[in-house]
């Protein structure tokens, strides 16, 4: 027989199980995934983290960088022996060199910059095996002396670099640092120093005369005056080395116009042609200019540059690069 109420019951049971399971398992479906989401949300939020400490890291290197760059010495960080001294040191209390990183103290790195004969400063680390051919930058070597020091330093570094180039003339007024750099077709130096003229011609200073009468006074005045003298030998000596050079010692004894005339022969020297002030090219170009008269001079000729109309003239002179011919096979560039 049929009961309704059994069916009912029954099937009611059955749903309602049906129903509590399917709930039981979507709740802790859901409590995992809400719990992988909170990993993953963990995660990225540690790796955010993560990454802006890098950033802020990378920004303070970079920022110690720049301050250390900055810094015109750089201090150590550990102690140290200085190698010099080999007295013990603690933190900050040397420096660092920039360029071999070898560590010294002050006094050491200062007393090394203030003896120093070169213009370089070269690191001071030594021993029996190596020698540091680093040299100390130019910032390090203010930073370690005082001013009156450092000047010293500038000063010695200009006189070097003044000697090691040939073609340079230094102010003939006492305890001036004015110097140029001259070319063949200067014969007059106006010190920026000291505004005052100087001859490259004669090597002095003769403003008011040329230079044949300056010469002139110069053996006049040599017998008595000590500076004349000194001037004359200076005057003298490119033809005593010329006679040296070439072994004319007795010659120039017995007929020193005849060095002279050698000289002119061999073409160390030249009359110029229009004043017959005996010229001496320094080097380079053929090109001069007599400091007597100014006549421009081809060297190579032995004659003027231009023609009786000056500068330009090249019916006459030299005509050198007429046609686009050279004036002589040996011509080096007189124009």
């Amino acid at each position: 027989m049929y009961s309704p109420r059994k069916s009912g019951g029954t099937g009611s049971t059955c749903n309602g199980r049906g129903s509590d399971t399917e709930m039981v398992s979507y709740n802790e479906d859901g409590k995992e995934e809400n719990a992988k989401e909170k990993d993953r949300n963990e995660e990225c939020r540690a790796e955010v983290e993560e990454k802006n400490q890098g950033a802020q890291d990378n920004h303070q290197h970079y920022q110690q960088l720049v301050n250390l760059d900055n810094t015109d010495l750089v201090p150590n960080v550990e102690p140290f022996d200085c190698p010099v001294c080999l007295v013990p040191y603690e933190g900050r209390e040397g420096v660092i060199l920039r360029d071999c990183l070898h560590t010294f103290c002050r006094m050491c790195l200062a007393n090394t910059v203030t003896f120093n004969e070169e213009a370089e400063v070269k690191c001071p680390y030594r021993d029996a095996d190596y020698a540091c051919d680093s040299v100390l930058q130019e910032r390090e070597i203010k930073a370690l002396v005082s001013p009156a020091v450092y000047e010293q330093h500038l000063a010695k570094s200009v006189a070097q670099a003044e000697n090691k180039i040939g073609n340079t003339f230094h102010c003939k007024t006492a305890d001036c640092k004015g110097w140029c750099i001259f070319e063949d077709n200067v014969n007059e130096f106006r010190c920026p120093v000291c505004r005052r003229f100087n001859c490259l011609t004669c090597q002095a200073i003769h403003e008011g005369l040329n230079c044949r009468q300056y010469q002139e006074q110069v053996k006049q005045e040599s017998e008595t005056n000590a500076d004349a003298r000194r001037t004359k030998e200076m005057l003298e000596a490119s033809i005593y080395a010329y006679i040296y050079n070439n072994n004319l010692q007795s010659l120039a004894v017995s007929s020193p116009n005849l060095v002279l005339q050698e000289m002119v022969d061999r073409g160390e020297a030249m009359a110029c042609p229009t004043c017959q002030v005996v010229l001496m090219k320094k080097w380079g170009c053929d090109w001069l200019r007599c400091s007597m008269c100014k006549t421009e001079i081809c060297w190579v000729t032995r004659g003027p540059r231009w023609g009786p109309g000056g500068k330009g003239d090249t019916q006459g002179g030299c005509q050198c690069g007429v046609n686009g011919v050279k004036c002589h096979p040996r011509c080096n560039y007189c124009h």
